[in-house]
């Protein structure tokens, strides 16, 4: 007979909605990217079979290498929330939302509006920092159309897949070791943030900067919101958005990505920081108004 499904905690916002056992939690903060890094192995090996082996420092963007990503991040995903649906016995919805039903219009308002900050923070950093954006050329040749359709599909998957993953699985699971909401948070930030930056397989100290400040910003969203929408719809976006633009100025060739430590944007990825806290704003605004138009729901402590 199987044990009930256990109620989320009403009264604490998503992100530390459901509590785990610490060994519990453990499982998932080492499954989460272990599981990643066994599934991305497996399909990438499939990628080389085809493509010949890449260089893990210096992966180059192919069609097909995007394609696995995206496939990868959503198998883990899955897996991911069945397995903390499990072990907190609780409904895998509420890996995704709290106090109310997943949201597809929120993700579509949040999707479309992020567009904006995201392209404002692309223009802000070709105008001050030019050299940090690694463009070559603007060109459109059949590389660059191929690339642009398949990162439509996988980029989806690959960006709602590490939030769904780092935020709705291992920030509650790293939240689990306090009771009280505040350092439950900022133990979710640290790990999920820390995590996030390990599986990006980057040594550059700007860039994982930026995955901690990402992370911050999009668990921000998460409480704010109540749910997964607006991380991912912001992720998606961002992630969209920038790769369309590297692809169009790569000289229709796939782009490179250097993960050596002093490669990346450097100092520039300030900018990008500032676009996430933007972000948080723009959810803060959204939601205040959501809150005004129905009236307040859930008084959530911070105790």
């Amino acid at each position: 007979m199987t044990s009930p499904l256990r109620p989320a905690l009403a009264d604490r916002p998503f992100g530390v909605h459901f509590r785990l056992p610490r060994w519990k939690s453990l499982v998932v903060l080492i499954a989460v990217p272990l599981l990643l890094l066994v599934v991305q192995v497996l399909v990438f090996q499939a990628v080389a079979m085809i493509e010949g082996p890449a260089d893990p420092l210096k992966p180059r963007l192919t069609p097909l290498t995007l394609l696995a990503s995206g496939v990868s991040t959503a198998i883990t995903a899955l897996i991911a929330t069945v397995l903390v649906a499990w072990l907190a016995k609780i409904s895998w919805r509420s890996v995704f939302s709290h106090n109310r039903k997943f949201d597809w219009r929120r993700l579509g308002l949040y999707f479309a509006l992020s567009a904006v900050p995201v392209g404002l923070s692309g223009i802000a950093t070709a105008l001050i920092a030019p050299e940090s954006t690694g463009w070559v050329s603007f060109e459109v040749g059949a590389t660059t159309i191929v690339v642009i359709l398949v990162t439509l599909v996988a980029t989806p998957l690959q960006a709602a897949g590490e939030e769904v993953a780092f935020r709705g699985a291992v920030v509650p699971a790293a939240g689990s070791w306090f009771r009280g909401v505040r350092p439950a948070i900022l133990l979710g930030i640290v790990l999920s943030g820390a995590l996030f930056a390990l599986v990006h397989v980057s040594f550059d100290p700007w860039f994982v900067s930026y995955m901690f400040v990402f992370t911050a910003c999009t668990v921000a969203m998460g409480m704010i919101s109540g749910g997964l929408e607006a991380a991912m719809a912001f992720h998606v976006s961002n992630n969209i958005v920038v790769s369309i633009i590297n692809t169009l100025f790569s000289g229709n060739e796939a782009t490179v990505v250097d993960r050596g430590a002093g490669s990346g944007p450097g100092a520039s990825l300030v900018i990008l920081m500032v676009m996430n806290v933007a972000a948080v704003g723009m959810v803060w605004l959204i939601e205040r108004k959501k809150r005004n138009a129905t009236g307040p729901k859930v008084l959530v402590s911070a105790g």
